[in-house]
C-alpha cells in the first residue's frame, strides 16, 4: 500500500504513484500551480487520454478536439511517472475545457507558492525497471 492517497480517487493503492505538477496563468499574468499524486488507474483514465492527444503539436484542445488557435488557455503537466520518467504536456486546451481540467487538477492537490518568483522544483524519483505504468505505452518527454 501506498502511504499516500491518490489525490483523485481518495484511496491508497498499491505501488508507488506518479507525481504531477500542473501549472497555468490567470489573466492578471500570475502563475498558478498545484502538485497531486496520482495512483495508475486515475492516470489511465484522466491522464494518459491527454498524453496521447497531445503527442502530435497541433492548436487542437486534448480535451474536446475542437481547433483551440483562436480561443487557446493553455494548462501544462509536469508528470514524473514510475519506471517511465518525466513527461512534460503543453496543452493547448479551449477555454471552457480549461476551466474543466484546472478544477481537476486543483483536486486534493497541494497549491505551491511563488513567493520567491519561481516554484519549487520537482526531483524525479528513482527509476525502476519497466512495471504495470509502463504497460500504458507512456514514453519519456523531455
Amino acid at each position: 500500500m501506498s502511504l499516500f492517497k491518490c489525490s483523485l480517487c481518495d484511496q491508497r493503492v498499491p505501488g508507488k504513484l506518479s507525481q504531477a505538477t500542473w501549472a497555468w496563468w490567470r489573466a492578471d499574468n500570475k502563475r498558478v500551480a498545484y502538485r497531486q499524486r496520482i495512483c495508475l488507474g486515475c492516470f489511465a483514465e484522466h491522464i494518459a487520454p491527454l498524453e496521447v492527444s497531445s503527442r502530435e503539436w497541433s492548436m487542437t484542445c486534448p480535451c474536446c478536439g475542437a481547433n483551440s488557435e483562436f480561443d487557446m488557455d493553455p494548462v501544462y503537466l509536469t508528470i514524473y511517472v514510475p519506471t517511465v520518467g518525466p513527461l512534460r504536456l503543453e496543452m493547448p486546451t479551449d477555454a471552457a475545457c480549461a476551466v474543466k481540467l484546472r478544477v481537476l487538477a486543483q483536486t486534493n492537490a497541494e497549491p505551491l507558492d511563488d513567493s520567491g518568483g519561481q516554484f519549487g522544483g520537482q526531483g524525479p524519483s528513482p527509476q525502476t525497471p519497466a512495471g504495470p505504468w509502463a504497460a500504458l505505452g507512456i514514453q519519456p518527454r523531455e
